[in-house]
């Protein structure tokens, strides 16, 4: 039987390392997640991004608006928001990690796949990676070379170079 696949897609990281490395952030996620699952049947592919507020800029929030809704337009695509908070006039993306985190240790324990993919490059995501592995399953992290973290390194099954 086939390994089956749940891509977990960290949309801040990914954006930073895609604007980067490529001069743009335009691709299309569902893409990504299919060539991820390279001929797996691919389970679930959720994207995670901090909803923008009108506070952090009226052209912002539209642009994001339209992304979003672009996103939620996509079939076989799961999208989750969390949102931003501001400390000291700087604005900080808030629940999005913990809740890749907690998505991929409950789909793993209740085996609703066998290999998660993980495109981020935060570290922070290390302890969700190792108690993913302790559950039996694989996880691939998907991140450019640049971006890559230590710490997922030392805890993925393998690392997956995205150019």
């Amino acid at each position: 039987m086939p390994e089956r696949v749940a891509v977990f897609m960290d949309g801040a990281n990914m954006y930073r390392a895609f604007r980067t490395a490529f001069g743009s952030a335009r691709y299309s996620p569902v893409k990504l997640a299919t060539e991820l699952a390279a001929g797996r049947p691919l389970v679930r592919a959720t994207f995670y991004i901090a909803a923008v507020p009108q506070q952090m800029g009226a052209q912002l929030y539209a642009d994001q608006q339209r992304f979003l809704t672009h996103l939620k337009q996509q079939p076989g695509l799961t999208v989750w928001t969390g949102r931003m908070a501001q400390t000291n006039a700087r604005w900080y993306e808030k629940g999005v990690d913990v809740k890749i985190a907690t998505d991929m240790v409950a789909m793993a324990y209740a085996g609703d796949y066998d290999v998660a993919v993980l495109v981020s490059g935060d570290g922070d995501l290390a302890p969700a990676v190792h108690e993913v592995r302790r559950l039996g399953r694989l996880v691939e992290n998907t991140m450019r070379r640049a971006r890559r973290s230590w710490h997922l390194l030392q805890e993925s099954s393998k690392f997956i170079e995205i150019d």
